[in-house]
This record gives C-alpha cells, structure tokens and sequence, in this order.
C-alpha cells in the first residue's frame, strides 16, 4: 500500500469512526441522526435555504424534505419563502424547535468541546480536512 493509499484509508476510517459515533448518541438520545444533522445545520442561529443545507451538509433532497417535514408536523420548524426566490424556502427553527435543540445538542456539543480540548487539532488540519472535502467531491462530481 503506498504512502497515499494508507493517509486516505486512515481518513476514511476515521470518518467513519466520527459519523458511527452521531449515529450512537443519536440513538441513545432518541432522535433520528438526520433530525440531529438539522437541528445541528439550523442551530447557528441563522437562516439557511433547504438548498444549502443540501449542498453544505450533503442531504439528499429527498431525505430533507421527508425530515423536514416530519419537523414542521411536530412544529419544531417553519419555513418561510425567500424573498425573490419563487421555489426556495428557508428553514427556522420555531422556539419549540431551539428547545429540543437544546435537549438534543447540549449533549453533543459538551463531548465534541471535551474531545477537541484533548484532541487539540489545529487550524491548518481543519483546513485541510476542508480543503480535502472539497477536492473530493469535485473529484467525484459530488
């Protein structure tokens, strides 16, 4: 296995590692790991198009909109038309919403603050990890 290969395959298998690890508090916590995806996406306190929450966060369109809503059925989410836009509608998150964010994030956040402190990445991995992201899925035509 070259230099190459191996760097990539310890990437791969430390995303995985990191997306298995959602997935388990995700249940542990009682809540699809794609309404935590959202609930994490919406929780910057500003608005985000169902487009760009799938191209950022990679959702396929039609898995947003089953989520999305089922979300606005439980009245976590609204969404409200864009001004000038005819089609694309930004989701928000409702105070019913920011409350079960709350709930279901404060946990997720404390491990990931608690796991970056004793992990201690720079911020030129950050960048490259990003960098890689992006150079992915241009390889790939993502």
């Amino acid at each position: 296995m070259t230099e190459q290969r191996a760097a990539i395959r310890r990437i791969m298998i430390a995303v995985n590692r990191i997306e298995n690890i959602y997935e388990k508090i995700s249940k542990e916590l009682g809540v699809k790991a794609n309404i935590i995806r959202l609930l994490y996406a919406l929780d910057d306190g500003i608005p985000h198009s169902q487009k760009q929450i799938c191209e950022e966060w990679l959702f396929p369109r039609t898995t947003l909109n089953t989520i999305t809503k089922e979300c606005v059925e439980k009245g976590y989410i609204t969404l409200e038309q864009i001004p000038g836009k005819r089609r694309e509608m930004n989701i928000c998150l409702t105070e019913a919403g920011r409350s079960y964010a709350r709930e279901s994030l404060d946990k997720i956040y404390n491990a990931e603050e608690t796991a970056l402190e004793k992990a201690s990445p720079n911020a030129t991995m950050i960048d490259e990890l990003e960098n890689f992201c992006d150079e992915l899925k241009i390889a790939f035509k993502v």
